[in-house]
């Protein structure tokens, strides 16, 4: 059977996508393979709205020079082969990851020793998979993007939770007018740092009152944020004052 034989997908939108996959792969037959099995394979997030539309907008590297010549910004995934000539797969994840941090990236091959597999993952793959039909190679796609989307959100708490932390350790040597963070005069006037940061909040947050997102905005930090850091020292969110003459009910 030929590729024109094929059943080929009918999109509502064929120039839409969900990613933008490279494959990396020396070996035509097992490219053509692979290029044909994910073009077929539907969009989700926006399928609502636009019908049906294919989830990759594929590229294609024949061997690891080509990878860094195909590797552009729009990128989102790279499945790569780990047994390709001039530079291997090991060789171009290790210098791929340090520089894109948000990449997907999905190592294979067929027939591997499990030394491979542990390489790839310490080398920065978010995924390994021992290539042996198309429809496993799709499902070990998804889990490479579910793991680098979930690592990139446990970062990003990470870096606002540090933040915060370090914003509040510097309020405790700024000197300000605001109530309940003075210099300290002498030791009996050494509070603990718990009390001095929400007293801070609790002053800082009436004279925002009725402006949250003027507060986050000047403390430095996210609205979500905020309201976490309020939270955890007791410090209700500054709401609008209710305006005279206005009652529940």
């Amino acid at each position: 059977m030929t590729a024109r034989d094929r059943k080929t997908a009918k999109w509502d939108r064929p120039e839409e996508h969900d990613h933008v996959l490279l494959i990396a792969d020396d070996d035509q037959h097992r490219l053509d393979l692979l290029r044909e099995h994910l073009a077929q394979i539907p969009g989700r997030p926006r399928a609502a709205v636009l019908g049906r539309y294919p989830r990759f907008k594929l590229r294609i590297a024949r061997d690891g020079e080509e990878v860094s010549e195909q590797l552009s910004p729009e990128t989102t995934v790279l499945a790569i082969d780990l047994g390709m000539p001039r530079r291997s797969g090991l060789e171009v994840i290790e210098e791929v990851r340090p520089r894109r941090s948000d990449l997907a990236i999905l190592a294979y091959t067929a027939g591997a020793r499990a030394t491979e597999a542990v390489a790839a993952m310490m080398a920065g793959a978010d995924h390994f998979h021992e290539l042996n039909d198309m429809e496993g190679f799709e499902h070990a796609l998804e889990l490479a993007i579910d793991r680098r989307r979930l690592a990139k959100l446990i970062e990003r708490s990470h870096a606002e939770a540090e933040e915060a932390r370090s914003r509040l350790a510097r309020l405790a040597g700024m000197s300000t007018s605001l109530p309940g963070l003075r210099v300290p005069q002498d030791r009996e006037a050494v509070i603990p740092f718990h009390v001095a940061a929400q007293r801070y909040l609790a002053a800082s947050a009436k004279l925002y009152e009725g402006d949250a997102r003027g507060l986050a905005e000047k403390l430095g930090v996210s609205y979500f944020a905020m309201r976490r850091l309020l939270k955890r020292f007791g410090v209700p969110l500054p709401s609008r004052p209710r305006k005279e003459g206005t009652s529940k009910g």
